[in-house]
């Protein structure tokens, strides 16, 4: 359930997402945004990943291996697409900047082939969701393809996107994203939380290749500043940092967190919830509500979260954030309740 239910999502979010800045398949290929240079290291590092599962799939399916040629594929679509590649773009996609619409369209060509091509090598497992996609995604936007994902060819790897080297970069990435997680949990830290800066140490050969990607790791740990160095000095984390190791990788994150960072956490914990009603109501990810009200908030965080306010609109999708220590006498709104630290919020939207 957990694969195919990812699988769809994914479907969704690309769906919803491209339709609304005007993706056009046939013009917005994978070929015009390699020629306007708007593919950057993580759909390269995407597509060369889909490479190396094509020839694991067909592989697998050749010697009747079927269970391992699924597992292949679950590990791309829920770890490689869904946990990392989605988490490094979304902020990209979370934007109406015309521009930097560009350079959306070409993440938005890279999740049609990758997902097209994940669904032609899914389709002999799994034939009815399969096709359900293909009709509701990929001929939804281009009726010209073929009447059923059926008639489509099957996957071949392509030479062109194989960069094994990069592969072997982003595996160092992400191990350093995971040690980074590990420390946030011995130090009681969500991830949604920003923190103020984080200390990597190890070998030169990884220094180097993290120093490539210092945007993305920012991105990913949640961190204001990042240092990357192959020692460091006993004086340079006090008290107020937590750390956690994995072979050669050591990260220290500093956990003090001024009022400004306490506000931005406070303020993504409570978008996450605004999100959630969203999606419990019914609403199309992309539409701009006209206003989101949060009611039974402590003065103390309503204080922290105010320089956020038009942050949180545009995380959430709505023209304008209230806040409220108590619940207003507002006819049109319709609340609903959550926790926020163990205490009781309503929200409503409009």
């Amino acid at each position: 359930y957990q694969v195919l239910s990812t699988l769809y999502h994914l479907h969704r979010f690309f769906y919803q997402n491209a339709e609304y800045d005007g993706f056009d398949p046939k013009k917005h290929s994978l070929e015009w945004a390699e020629h306007n240079n708007l593919l950057k290291a993580p759909e390269r590092w995407l597509l060369s990943k889909l490479q190396g599962t094509i020839e694991e799939v067909n592989r697998r399916f050749e010697a009747c291996e079927f269970n391992f040629a699924v597992s292949a594929l679950e590990k791309f679509i829920v770890d490689n697409v869904s946990r990392e590649y989605v988490p490094m773009i979304r902020r990209e996609l979370w934007t109406d900047d015309p521009q930097t619409l560009n350079r959306r369209l070409a993440i938005y060509a890279t999740l049609w082939h990758v997902l097209k091509t994940s669904l032609l090598l899914f389709n002999p497992v799994t034939p009815f969701i399969t096709e359900f996609l293909y009709q509701q995604v990929f001929r939804a936007f281009d009726n010209s393809l073929p009447e059923s994902i059926n008639f489509e060819k099957w996957p071949i790897p392509e030479e062109r996107f194989k960069d094994h080297q990069l592969e072997k970069e982003f595996e160092l990435l992400m191990k350093a994203i995971s040690v980074s997680y590990a420390a946030r949990q011995t130090g009681r830290l969500k991830r949604r939380w920003p923190l103020k800066k984080a200390i990597v140490i190890a070998p030169k050969r990884i220094v180097e290749s993290l120093g490539k990607f210092r945007e993305l790791f920012l991105e990913l740990a949640n961190v204001k500043e990042a240092e990357f160095v192959e020692k460091i000095s006993k004086d340079s984390a006090s008290e107020h940092w937590v750390s956690a190791t994995e072979e050669e990788i050591q990260v220290l994150l500093d956990i003090h967190r001024d009022k400004s960072l306490i506000g931005e956490g406070l303020m993504r914990d409570l978008a996450r919830r605004i999100q959630t009603l969203r999606k419990e109501l019914g609403f199309v990810p992309t539409e701009i509500l006209n206003e989101a009200h949060v009611a039974m908030l402590d003065p103390k965080k309503i204080e922290l979260l105010n320089p956020f306010l038009e942050e949180m609109a545009e995380l959430v999708r709505v023209k304008k954030v209230y806040l409220h220590p108590d619940k207003p006498k507002i006819e049109a709104l319709k609340w609903h309740e959550y926790e926020l630290d163990e205490e009781k919020i309503l929200i409503a939207l409009i």
